[in-house]
């Protein structure tokens, strides 16, 4: 539903530029995310709040700015964008520790396309996006502590692997996304710009699974320049 709602929103874009007629310029940009997966059934998986944290990751594409107004304009965008989480643990048992994470990366192809509304220098805006994930991967470390005959011994393993992405139950993550942006920020005159961006992911990302649900959730800061 999702889909054909964000495929609508941007034919009615088209066929109004169309008839416009308005100034397009266009711009990249670049900058850090911030990422997370907001879960459902956490009981199940075993992980209270306390144990997953943000991931950083960066994004990295291109825009344009279609303006009808001085005070509004469409953004398409075409961006890579890195998302994911991150989970550690810590375990302890008769003197032994056990200290570990597990990191997930996904990168996505990302498409949003936002309406702008400026004030001077500074705007606002929201918008769709449709995102399809061309890579993952999770890295996961532990390092175990003992003491053996009043001697501290440490050890530390490591170990990483693609994660498969598609639409099958036996996938680890489905290769789809979609959501909302969210952002804010100042441009100036010249072109230069930073933005902030919070994408609010609204589709399940893990497939297969009805108990588990995983939704996408990234904080972006990033520079803008315009042509």
């Amino acid at each position: 539903m999702m889909k054909k709602i964000y495929l609508s929103i941007v034919l009615l874009m088209c066929v109004t530029v169309s008839f416009a007629q308005p100034f397009v310029r266009f711009g990249f940009q670049a900058g850090v995310n911030f990422a997370d997966i907001g879960l459902s059934g956490n009981d199940d998986l075993g992980l209270g709040d306390e144990d997953q944290k943000m991931t950083t990751s960066f994004q990295v594409g291109a825009l344009a700015d279609i303006m009808f107004s001085d005070g509004f304009s469409i953004q398409p965008e075409v961006k890579l964008s890195g998302k994911g989480t991150k989970f550690s643990y810590e375990e302890s048992e008769g003197g032994d520790t056990w200290e570990g994470t597990e990191k997930i990366n996904l990168m996505y192809l990302e498409v949003p396309v936002n309406a702008v509304f400026k004030f001077g220098s500074l705007y606002l805006g929201a918008g769709p996006y449709a995102a399809y994930a061309i890579s993952g991967k999770t890295k996961w470390e532990e390092t175990y502590t003992s003491n053996e005959g009043g001697e501290t011994v440490t050890e530390t393993e490591s170990e990483s692997e693609d994660l498969e992405l598609g639409s099958s139950e036996d996938d680890d993550f489905k290769s789809t996304d979609f959501g909302v942006n969210f952002l804010a920020g100042y441009q100036t005159g010249m072109g230069l710009g930073i933005g902030v961006n919070y994408g609010l992911g609204l589709a399940n990302i893990f497939p297969g699974s009805d108990d588990i649900k995983g939704k996408n959730k990234v904080l972006s800061i990033s520079l803008r320049y315009f042509l």
